[in-house]
């Protein structure tokens, strides 16, 4: 009875050691690079509220769903605190990062990447090998115009929000624009309808025309703003949570040494 009892507690020990290790076997490690988080944000340095890191995860995974445009936000204290890495430069260490991450799916290879080393007062868009040096000169200006401003003011926060989005906008070709501007248009078609309908009523049917015709362009707006508007994120372990990020796994990609530094 003992021997038994003793046989079945080794087994349930051994059993749950198998999956001990394979969880940690599962969770990979990019060391010496910092550890991800498993969305596309990874604020290591504290940037962003909760909710400003909701965001950007909301339009980077809108992007990528639409497009299969691939691109990661990691901000860090210093690439000093990561030795072992290529670290000699915020551009060397930039490089290491996108390739350790495999950002960009394959065979398109088109990810970006942006990195903040706050302690260094330096910045990195790193671009993926699809673009060469071709784009350079546009990441430069989004990052000479729009993110290094901000941070000069110490505005970390809006200066990786607004670099984000043109970022999104200038390799993701995409516009994404938010959900109340969707529910305005909404309510002016609301709001046209029976206007339109009272116009015809009156005899006035020149304006009414005039008020089909806006509402048909409402529509119209309304239709393509379905694609850009930013949707919800899938919930972890969901069937679209292999979409992109740490959650699902980056394409693979690798960084062609394109892109732009700033500093302030």
């Amino acid at each position: 009875m003992k021997n038994n009892l003793f046989c079945s507690l080794f087994i349930v020990c051994v059993a749950l050691c198998s999956v001990l290790a394979l969880a940690v076997d599962t969770e990979k490690s990019y060391a010496p690079y910092p550890q991800p988080d498993r969305g596309y944000v990874t604020d290591h340095a504290r940037l962003l509220t909760s909710e400003q890191e909701e965001e950007l995860e909301s339009w980077i995974y809108t992007c990528e769903k639409e497009n299969g445009f691939e691109m990661a936000v990691v901000t860090i204290d210093s690439i000093n605190d990561y030795p072992g890495t290529a670290n000699s430069s915020i551009e060397s260490f930039a490089t290491g990062l996108f390739d350790a991450y495999g950002i960009g799916n394959m065979p398109r290879n088109d990810g970006v990447l942006l990195v903040v080393a706050v302690k260094d007062r330096k910045a990195r868009i790193e671009l993926g090998a699809y673009y060469g040096h071709s784009r350079d000169g546009a990441a430069n200006r989004i990052m000479q115009k729009v993110i290094i401003p901000q941070f000069k003011k110490d505005r970390y926060d809006k200066g990786i929000i607004n670099g984000t989005r043109a970022l999104i906008r200038e390799f993701g070709h995409m516009i994404l624009i938010p959900g109340w501007v969707k529910l305005v248009v909404i309510g002016l078609i609301i709001f046209l309808i029976p206007v339109t309908i009272s116009l015809f009523r009156s005899g006035k049917r020149g304006w009414g025309w005039i008020c089909v015709g806006f509402i048909i362009i409402l529509l119209l707006v309304l239709f393509v703003m379905a694609k850009k508007t930013v949707q919800s994120l899938p919930e972890a372990g969901s069937a679209d949570g292999g979409v992109g990020g740490f959650g699902g796994g980056f394409g693979g990609g690798f960084s062609g040494g394109g892109g732009a530094t700033g500093s302030w």
